[in-house]
């Protein structure tokens, strides 16, 4: 609540004062006495007001550029005009006029031949056309109207080579995982996310704010990050104002959420039969009687406490869903001074009622131009999250809902909790046991000073501090559950306990660099070099106390003193970098690249810190060849491009692996508390960086102008990953990592993109993407696991790791004339591969089955607009990939858990080719061993985005004092084609079905600018 309050303060204070800034620092605008005034609006194909667009009259000098809401003010003299609308990835339109002209409305054609287009790279931009790295850019509009909480789950499906998981929809948590052409470590395998040049969180954004994502990905484009740039960076960039007009703008949409598979669990009837059959199976005398099973069908319904039939389901999931995004931008200029500021709100109320995530984001981006050399940039970022979930966790919920059955009591009709399963009751869980919060504040600047002594020359200074502060509040209460006839059955658990954490950490980034651009006739040269400074401090607390008497006051001290229990740690690393970028264009056909950089990091020891990571690229422009002019009609631009380079990751899991430490703690003797330190850990002082070297051959094309299609071929091999090794045990302590693992990524990319036309008002967009990688653990010197997914020589990393199964045993002849299986045998029962043919089925059998590394991902985007109306569909999918579900997720009756109606479908004499083996019950696990029967294709299409939206006529919005307003609906994650499991997700590939599901959005959304 604190944090809320000093939250709403400072958003207040802030807003306010930008107000005071831009109405006493902007002068009124000067009206002029021209003859002719013309007013209008550009817009794009799908009627969205177009912002930057140049607007001259033909044959004059000068002219104007369109604000944030398209509208553009230009004088003209008396008579008839021709105007001219051009801007980089656009056609360019001319429009006849005469004399004063109000309400003029313009469509602009995208054009794919966008060579022109600044992208943004590291530490810098550059055209796309003099690219020689793999970079894809990603705009605003491919974003736009996405109903996406987070926004790395926007990247899912928009660029070849990046690969987003998300497997969960829980508020706040459904952010997607990124991996840039594959997996390239055992350690943490996460992106370089830098938000406006500054590392940062990328899901912390308001997903209006962002301008355009530019995805570094091979190593001639990253290498300029070096040691932090082996799993690729992503560069995301905010909007900044533009125009001269002061501009107000509205996003919001409301939304509806829906699970997208629940299994279908069988109710309490269902359950008694098929249980009894299970234990026949098994030799065991049957739990219910006929008897019973027809006394419950006719009490159930008139006594339900004794009788229960409870949907878990059902009963848990009575949250709302509701969710609700709004967004308020305010843009002006007063020449010298330019602002953007942002406020915006997010709620999102989870399909259990005890889960929600709200988020307040400020942000007010400022250009301040001193004067034609000096300019300054200052960046202020205020977001403010909470986060809340039942006091035992979403895991724990969905555990017990998809396996408690249906004979089990959730709730008395008096009110009071049922017993559960031994206490554990999913919809008490989330009613009445308690909270875990999360809130956590965050305050992010980031501060540029430009000089330009001479126009081709720019030298910038960087500022960049972030503050993040993490308070969580854990209540678990204790939950005393009751017997059908009212008895009190359980409490759990055994005593209520509350803990309290807060963590802090800061961030510094400062960094100098100077970039030289010159022409010399037809040789273009560009050099950069700059150094910068990393450091970082994380520090937290915890206390601990239970056994509360008074459960709804839930602050620490009131909780019994006797077992408090209160820890605390701290950490820090700082990174120095000294870098350099090199280009070279001759005639705008043969372009060169290189790049360097060297890092040191706290995180080694001394003869190790220092890193040198440099890269190399080409690129010809054939294209632009003379003998290639008579195909120009055709043959719009064709690029080659080559490089090579290596990269670093200092993110190996551990700080300071390179020093002994003492691993602090307290122990009881003799009745006292006492003291103790101890080593527990070898060290070695010889770890240093993964080091990832990629090669990368790729063609850039654009035929008939509104065709283009890039390709891409690389190999990438990572070397020196830290593993831990065996060591002798008469050391007696663990043992340490050692740089010797490696593992290969190779893949392609392919990239296709069209717009076209149909007639004066049509307009589609078709854009196709696809990827693929292979991924090989080329060295573990040997060591290798035990568990189900486990990263082998020769196999991918994560790789499933069980017996091959060979279908069911058909009679006891086939069991008789097989291998030993564990467990006693009947027809019905899985058959296993004996590998070795040993005659007998053990961990000599086991190999790799699968993969959990998506292949073959791949994405489509269709648009079109007819006037006012617009239309979007994304899909996206994976062509190839295993998945594996196990325990309580699929295998009916584990350890005591339920059934679904699709375990109907079991092997019987009469139905040998049953999805399902034979119904048992603790038969002594021959079913339930890891094989590759309840492995399945995870490879999937899924309907991602479907919008419709209608722009209103500027002629009509404009007597509202409007300049843009545009409805739209839509959904996310409507339709999904898979062979997976029946019930879960395909995204949530492995696991044992207690994860929080995937949803559907409906949305409604209203954008407006005034």
């Amino acid at each position: 609540m604190r944090s809320s309050s000093l939250f709403r303060q400072l958003l207040l204070s802030t807003t306010l004062t930008v107000y005071a800034l831009f109405l006493s620092g902007i002068p009124a605008f000067a009206q002029t006495n021209s003859p002719v005034t013309i007013e209008g609006q550009v817009l794009d194909d799908k009627g969205a007001p177009l912002q930057g667009i140049n607007v001259v009259i033909k044959g004059a000098q000068g002219g104007v550029a369109t604000g944030a809401d398209g509208s553009f003010t230009l004088q003209a003299p008396a008579g008839n005009a021709t105007l001219v609308f051009s801007s980089v990835g656009y056609v360019t339109r001319e429009v006849a006029v005469k004399g004063a002209t109000k309400n003029l409305s313009i469509r602009l054609q995208s054009s794919t031949n966008t060579l022109n287009d600044v992208v943004v790279i590291g530490y810098g931009t550059q055209k796309k056309v003099n690219l020689t790295g793999s970079v894809e850019n990603i705009s605003s509009a491919r974003l736009a109207d996405r109903p996406v909480t987070q926004l790395s789950a926007a990247l899912q499906g928009v660029a070849p080579g990046v690969t987003v998981t998300t497997t969960t929809g829980a508020p706040g948590s459904d952010a997607g995982t990124i991996r840039i052409r594959g997996i390239g470590t055992l350690n943490n395998a996460n992106a370089l996310v830098l938000i406006d040049g500054i590392e940062g969180n990328m899901n912390e954004l308001d997903p209006n704010m962002i301008e355009s994502i530019s995805v570094l990905k091979d190593a001639a484009s990253s290498a300029i990050y070096g040691s932090r740039a082996a799993n690729g960076v992503i560069l995301v960039t905010t909007k900044r104002a533009r125009g001269e007009k002061l501009t107000i703008t509205y996003n919001g949409y409301m939304g509806k959420q829906t699970p997208t598979n629940l299994p279908d669990k069988v109710d309490a009837l269902d359950h008694m039969r098929l249980l009894n059959l299970a234990y026949r199976n098994t030799g065991l005398t049957p739990v219910f009687t006929d008897a019973q099973i027809e006394k419950y069908s006719q009490e159930m319904f008139n006594n339900p406490d004794e009788y229960p039939n409870t949907d878990w389901q059902e009963e848990v999931l009575k949250g709302s869903g509701l969710m609700q995004n709004h967004s308020v931008g305010i843009s002006g200029s007063s020449g010298k001074l330019r602002f953007l500021t942002s406020l915006g709100y997010l709620k999102q109320d989870g399909i259990i009622k005890t889960s929600s995530y709200e988020r307040y984001t400020l942000r007010n981006n400022a250009d301040v131009k001193f004067s034609d050399k000096v300019s300054m940039k200052l960046d202020l970022q205020l977001i403010n999250r909470n986060t809340t979930e039942p006091g035992r966790g979403m895991t724990n919920v969905f555990s017990q809902m998809n396996r408690i059955p249906a004979t089990q009591l959730g709730r008395l009709t008096n009110g009071k909790w049922g017993e559960g399963w031994n206490g554990n009751n999913p919809i008490a869980m989330v009613e009445d046991g308690g909270f875990q919060k999360n809130n956590t504040l965050s305050l992010q600047g980031n501060l540029q000073l430009s000089y330009k002594p001479v126009h081709w020359l720019t030298a910038d200074l960087v500022a960049a501090p972030r503050f993040v502060n993490a308070y969580d509040d854990n209540f678990v209460k204790a939950v005393t559950t009751y017997t059908g006839a009212g008895s009190v059955a359980f409490t759990q658990p055994a005593k209520s306990e509350k803990t309290n954490s807060n963590a802090r950490s800061y961030y510094g980034n400062y960094r100098a660099n100077v970039t030289a651009d010159k022409d010399f006739g037809e040789h273009s040269i560009k050099w950069m070099v700059g150094a910068s400074q990393e450091t970082y401090y994380y520090s937290d607390f915890t206390a601990f106390r239970d056994n509360y008497l008074f459960p709804d006051y839930t602050v620490i001290n009131a909780g019994d003193k006797s077992n408090q229990q209160t820890t605390g740690s701290a950490t820090e690393w700082s990174l120095q970098s000294f870098f350099s970028r090199f280009n070279y264009n001759f005639m705008g056909k043969y372009l060169l690249e290189a790049n360097a950089r060297y890092d040191g990091s706290s995180r080694f020891a001394e003869g190790h810190k220092y890193g040198f990571f440099p890269s190399f690229s080409a690129g010809w422009r054939i294209s632009e060849e003379h003998f290639m002019q008579d195909l120009r009609s055709v043959l719009t631009d064709l690029k080659f491009r080559a490089s090579w380079g290596t990269l670093g990751n200092q993110n190996i899991g551990t700080n300071y692996g390179f020093v002994s430490s003492i691993a602090l703690g307290s122990y009881a003797q003799n009745g006292q508390v006492v003291s103790l330190g101890a080593l527990n850990d070898m060290n070695n002082e010889k770890i240093t960086w993964e080091t990832t070297t990629m090669t990368n051959v790729g063609v850039d094309l654009v035929l008939f102008k509104n065709l283009s299609i890039t390709a891409d071929w690389y190999r990438k091999i990572t070397d020196d990953i830290l593993l831990t090794l065996d060591i002798p045990l008469y050391i007696g302590l663990n043992a340490p990592v050692q740089n010797a693992g490696k593992v290969s990524n190779v893949g392609w990319e392919l990239g296709v993109n069209y717009n076209g036309r149909a007639g004066k008002d049509f307009t589609y967009g078709i854009n196709f993407n696809i990827s693929d990688v292979k991924n090989k653990v080329l060295d573990l010197k040997g060591i290798s696991a035990s568990s189900l997914l486990q990263s082998r020589e020769g196999y991918s990393i994560n790789s499933i790791y069980g017996l091959e199964a060979d279908g069911y045993f058909q009679s006891q002849d086939e069991i008789d004339n097989h291998a030993t299986q564990v467990g006693v045998l009947a027809p019905g029962d899985i058959r296993y591969v004996n590998q070795n043919k040993d005659n007998i089925i053990n961990d000599e059998d086991y190999k790799v089955i699968g993969s959990t590394i998506p292949r073959f991902t791949y994405g489509l985007n269709l648009n079109a607009a007819y006037k006012g109306f617009s239309f979007n569909a994304f899909l996206q999918g994976v062509g190839k990939a295993n998945g594996y579900l196990y325990s309580y997720a699929i295998q009916p009756f584990y350890s005591g858990g339920t059934a679904h109606e699709q375990h109907k479908d079991y092997w019987t004499p009469e139905n040998p080719n049953a999805v399902f083996p034979r119904l048992t019950y603790n038969d002594g696990g021959n079913n339930y061993q890891p094989s590759s029967f309840w492995m399945k294709n995870a490879a999937y299409l899924r309907l991602k985005n479907i919008t419709l939206a209608y722009s209103l006529p500027i002629s009509l919005i404009s007597k509202w004092g409007m300049n843009a307003l545009k409805v739209y609906v839509g959904g996310q994650n409507l339709l999904t084609r898979d062979k997976f499991w029946k019930g879960y997700d395909v995204e949530t590939a492995v696991g044992t079905g207690n994860a929080y599901p995937q949803v559907k959005v409906y949305t409604v959304g209203l954008d407006i600018k005034f």
